[in-house]
């Protein structure tokens, strides 16, 4: 029996769907999984690299591990249509605990990446931790790189059927494998791994990223709770409440970094 899909975007207003931007970016995050009538909805940061590659795989587009980087150019080759998304016999999504996230995006995106922030002369800046939260708290929602902008923004449905914490993922492995989903781990091929480094306890909230560049390059990075004092963790509370609340809804607060 088809379930009764709920869209939780579709009539935010009366205009046009392809209108609508909360509709159409949650939909461009959804994924059809061809064979199992299922839809996936991924989220940058919570193993979005290794689903959409187990995705792909399982559509039969891609075979190995040695095409792991087509999914960077087919990020929207299996966005559903709208009878997949209302038919879909079973959904799913994967959160993380919102404190680990944007830890884990200043360390990928700011500190190991290639994403600037410049000042009104275009110079750029050395930012911190810190900092970088203050400028998400600055930016509007529909203007956050979708790697730090918030979890509930990318859900296109009201309910999933299957709500997987990033924090517990061998359940999601377990539970998908289950389903017919095999869940290739992509972290080392996609360099989004601090595996290997070891961990630095301390208070890092403040340190700019090219000394925290530093020691990612001599082995070492700083933990994620390392990065926290009371004004990250009241400003993360300030800009990602609603997606505590989405995860405190569906898994144990003990899950929460904080």
């Amino acid at each position: 029996m088809i379930k009764n899909r709920k869209l939780i975007n579709a009539k935010l207003d009366y205009s046009a769907l392809s209108q609508n931007e909360k509709y159409s970016f949650s939909l461009s995050h959804a994924m059809s999984i061809y064979q199992l009538n299922s839809i996936y909805t991924y989220i940058p940061k919570n193993a979005c690299s290794s689903l959409r590659f187990s995705v792909a795989v399982l559509n039969g587009f891609i075979e190995d591990i040695n095409d792991f980087h087509w999914i960077h150019q087919n990020n929207e080759t299996f966005n559903p249509t709208q009878r997949e998304i209302t038919r879909a016999n079973y959904t799913f999504v994967v959160l993380r605990c919102p404190f680990t996230r944007v830890a884990s995006c200043f360390f990928d995106q700011i500190v190991g990446g290639d994403f600037d922030f410049t000042d009104s002369l275009g110079n750029k800046l050395s930012i911190s931790f810190q900092d970088f939260l203050k400028i998400i708290k600055s930016q509007k929602r529909v203007d956050r790189n979708e790697h730090w902008r918030n979890q509930s923004d990318f859900l296109h449905y009201e309910e999933y059927d299957e709500y997987f914490a990033l924090e517990i993922f061998n359940e999601a492995v377990s539970k998908l494998e289950k389903k017919g989903i095999k869940v290739f781990d992509t972290r080392v091929e996609m360099n989004h791994s601090l595996l290997g480094l070891k961990k630095i306890n301390g208070n890092f909230a403040n340190t700019k990223e090219i000394e925290i560049k530093k020691m990612k390059e001599d082995g070492s990075i700083p933990s994620y709770k390392s990065m926290f004092n009371e004004e990250t963790i009241e400003l993360v509370n300030e800009i990602y409440g609603d997606d505590i609340a989405l995860y405190k809804n569906h898994f144990k607060t003990d899950l929460l970094l904080f």
